[in-house]
């Protein structure tokens, strides 16, 4: 019998007696193994200045290897051959540019390269791409970050955290001229720029020259601050200066009235006591005065909207009158306010407060107006201002018999 030679795709070479050895044998044999790789060439230039670079190294890697690229006198660089099935990595380095590592996808078969034509064929591509160095000297200026609250003149102490989420306003590629439309290497290095982690005191953090990659976006994260939310802003160095973060205070419940005696208080037995329609109200949160625009504030607004009631019960020339109102600062009248932790009491001192006075006349009621222009607000908490008519949920208070 004749020898027969058969050829196998894609597999080894055997060099095997299929059947026997004799004249019969089949000889197996299989075409030479396909290859798809792709090569680089390009410029690289000064980001700053856009000149064309010579001085530099520049290597691609991918899984375990590193190939070294070539540059020639001009600048042109040529760097080859890698798997189009595999991701790389472009690094570029040269004296006084900062480091540059692109990161990428694999390159992938050539347009229309598929099914049986891998098995059938080699394939090789070239594509041209550009990269852009910027000069390590081109540093971000010192700057301050300045951290305050809704409450005038504190200056929290916290944790702030500055992270890189954009490249270089310099390395824009939408802008960046390349010699192939869209082919530029973005140097994904900004973006993996160290994080900057540290405390902050009395409001303020110092950020020192160089410490940030000039034009680089960074996230600020600020948090750890007792009574405030976490906030997360942003940074751009070299384009911003100084720049301000406000804290919003942490979300409590509404301020709300638990208990109060406002259905309960009395008037004076006599005109001449030094307490009278005392009115308790206790709320879930400890509270203080608020800023109000009233003059004089909340004990002034009160006095002011005092209001009594008292029959001439025994029909002589005496009776029971208030003291007028003559200044904003003192509360003529008598009537006292007092904040202790969640409790808030209102009350008056007629002996003080009566301009005249006629033991023979009873008060019969004692009316607290203005309750709209009392502000209170949860301790710390300027944001959680309200007025006491909201949280009571009436205009004015009468403590009658």
């Amino acid at each position: 019998m004749t020898m027969k030679r058969v050829s196998i795709w894609g597999l080894a070479w055997l060099g095997l007696c299929a059947v026997g050895c004799g004249s019969d044998a089949i000889e197996i044999a299989v075409a030479p193994p396909t290859t798809h790789t792709a090569s680089f060439v390009g410029y690289v230039y000064d980001g700053a200045a856009g000149s064309r670079l010579s001085g530099y190294a520049l290597s691609a890697l991918a899984l375990t290897d590193e190939l070294a690229g070539t540059v020639d006198g001009d600048g042109r660089y040529t760097v080859g051959e890698l798997s189009v099935w595999d991701d790389y990595t472009i690094s570029i380095t040269a004296d006084g540019y900062r480091t540059f590592l692109s990161h990428n996808a694999a390159v992938g078969l050539p347009d229309g390269v598929s099914g049986d034509v891998l098995t059938t064929m080699s394939t090789h591509q070239t594509r041209h791409y550009d990269a852009y160095l910027f000069p390590s000297d081109l540093a971000a200026p010192a700057a301050s970050l300045n951290i305050k609250t809704p409450i005038e003149g504190e200056a929290p102490s916290g944790k702030i955290r500055l992270r890189p989420i954009s490249r270089s306003v310099l390395a824009d590629a939408g802008d960046t001229p390349a010699g192939v439309p869209g082919q530029v290497w973005d140097n994904d290095e900004d973006l993996q720029a160290a994080t900057v982690t540290q405390d902050f005191v009395n409001g303020q953090l110092k950020v020192s020259a160089a410490t940030l990659v000039y034009g680089v976006t960074y996230r600020v994260d600020i948090w750890d601050v007792a009574g405030y939310q976490p906030l997360q802003g942003s940074y751009q160095a070299g384009v911003e200066a100084d720049k301000t973060f406000t804290l919003s205070e942490e979300v409590h419940e509404p301020l709300v009235v638990v208990s109060s005696t406002v259905m309960s208080c009395s008037p004076p037995a006599s005109p001449s006591v030094s307490s009278a329609a005392v009115v308790t109200i206790v709320f879930n949160e400890a509270i203080e005065a608020a800023a109000s625009a009233y003059p004089g504030g909340n004990a002034e607004a009160l006095d002011d909207g005092l209001s009594i009631v008292s029959p001439n019960a025994d029909a002589d020339v005496d009776t029971n009158t208030l003291r007028p109102d003559t200044s904003q600062s003192t509360q003529e009248r008598g009537v006292a306010i007092a904040i202790a932790d969640t409790t808030l009491v209102i009350g008056w001192d007629p002996s003080t407060g009566l301009l005249t006075s006629d033991a023979g006349d009873p008060i019969t009621s004692v009316t607290y107006s203005n309750l709209g222009s009392v502000i209170l607000q949860r301790k710390g908490s300027p944001a959680s201002a309200t007025t006491l008519s909201t949280l009571l949920g009436q205009a004015t208070i009468t403590c009658s018999l």
